[in-house]
């Protein structure tokens, strides 16, 4: 796979160009956008075998998941603490 280049501003507009499409898109569904693309377009590429084309989806499939393991061993560590002004606690149904 050729190198690529994220940056804020690269989500920013994907994000803008599929909420101009459908206005009340959330994070989920913008990323549904991108699957159905990616998928689309690889369909749509003339003179690919579908065996080809399917080992394609494959390494894409395979890259994602090594960008998402990537950013997600790079998030910092979360404590386990409740951030202010949230409830914690352990609940128990009332007795009786």
């Amino acid at each position: 796979m050729a190198d690529i280049q994220l940056s804020s501003q690269l989500f920013e507009d994907i994000q803008q160009a599929v909420q101009r499409q459908h206005p009340q898109a959330d994070p989920g569904l913008v990323m549904q956008y991108l699957a159905a693309v990616m998928g689309y377009m690889l369909a749509s590429q003339r003179g690919m075998s579908a065996t080809d084309s399917d080992e394609f989806l494959d390494e894409l499939f395979g890259f994602a998941r090594h960008v998402h393991q990537d950013m997600v061993q790079r998030r910092p560590q979360q404590q386990e603490a409740p951030q202010t002004g949230q409830a914690f606690g352990y609940w128990e149904p009332p007795k009786g």
